[in-house]
């Protein structure tokens, strides 16, 4: 192919077709978006004050009651992520351009699925959370007159996934009032897939507490298993139960630009063509993960036993 401005353009439209494709496959794949809030950002850093304050139902007597968590405002600064391939001119120029389009389309799939990676990082990661500056999973934080504890370092079971459910099924928050957190997933490492399933998706268990005897498995269902490829290493044991509450989720995706494909060192006369004869295009995007609220999330972080 020759290498002109025109040429260049069509092929660089013919990668741009190649990365929407393997995009769209990837975000049909991805998990953040059964797992995660989605949030919309539009400047550098997005404040979410929304995170002091937990509404609740009361008689009107008087006053009314601000129901506030004493947090301080989170600020969530986004970040910018980016993928980039290079070929040497004389690919394009012998027609050898094609080889590249597996790569290409590679790269919108990770665009697309790179939010999986960030959601799952921040619940390893365990940081402190902005409404206290403490551990976002810990096991004695105080939630009004009631304790939150959303952490252990146990495998996961049958009898953990139960403690897991029912303890955020029954946290209470303000003057004793239930939260009404409901329990929606369980999120694992490829290692304990066939776990999850013989917990959640079986129709009979049999355990040691039923001698061996198989029984109708009473969590089948309870919440939805997700595999996630980040839980792997030093962290395949480590598991999370996440719940909702109004539609608010414990971990959220805040998203600042979806993914788009660049071709600054694309054209031929660009810097890069003319020193060292290679080309480049990259895709780039902006966002951060988050944590919201602990009472809606429990974490088996077996990984810190």
């Amino acid at each position: 192919m020759d290498i002109n401005r025109a040429n260049m353009d069509s092929l660089f439209r013919e990668y741009e077709v190649s990365f929407t494709d393997g995009f769209n496959r990837g975000n049909e794949a991805t998990i953040y978006r059964n797992l995660a809030m989605v949030v919309p950002s539009v400047t550098e850093a997005t404040v979410h004050a929304w995170l002091n304050q937990i509404p609740q139902m009361r008689e009107w007597v008087g006053d009314r009651v601000v129901n506030n968590l004493r947090s301080n405002k989170l600020t969530v600064l986004n970040k910018k992520f980016e993928s980039t391939v290079e070929m040497p001119r004389e690919s394009i120029e012998d027609d050898q351009y094609g080889l590249y389009t597996p790569l290409i389309e590679l790269m919108g799939e990770n665009a697309a699925i790179f939010p999986d990676k960030e959601i799952v990082d921040v619940m390893v990661a365990n940081g402190d959370w902005g409404g206290d500056d403490d551990a976002f999973f810990k096991a004695d934080r105080a939630y009004g007159d009631n304790t939150i504890a959303n952490y252990v370092t146990t495998a996961l079971a049958e009898g953990t996934l139960e403690t897991a459910v029912e303890t955020i099924a029954s946290y209470k928050g303000q003057n004793d009032e239930p939260l009404n957190v409901r329990p929606y997933a369980v999120v694992v490492g490829p290692s304990k897939r066939t776990t999850v399933f013989d917990l959640l998706k079986n129709d009979m268990r049999a355990t040691a507490a039923t001698d061996g005897v198989s029984v109708q498995n009473r969590n089948k269902g309870i919440v939805t298993p997700y595999i996630s490829s980040r839980l792997v290493g030093d962290y395949a044991n480590d598991w999370f139960v996440l719940g909702e509450m109004g539609g608010i989720r414990p971990i959220a995706w805040q998203n600042r630009m979806n993914a788009e494909l660049q071709s600054q060192r694309w054209t031929p006369d660009s810097e890069l063509a003319f020193e060292k004869d290679l080309y480049q295009i990259g895709a780039r995007r902006r966002g951060a993960a988050f944590l919201t609220l602990p009472h809606l999330a429990y974490a088996g972080l077996v990984s810190q036993a």
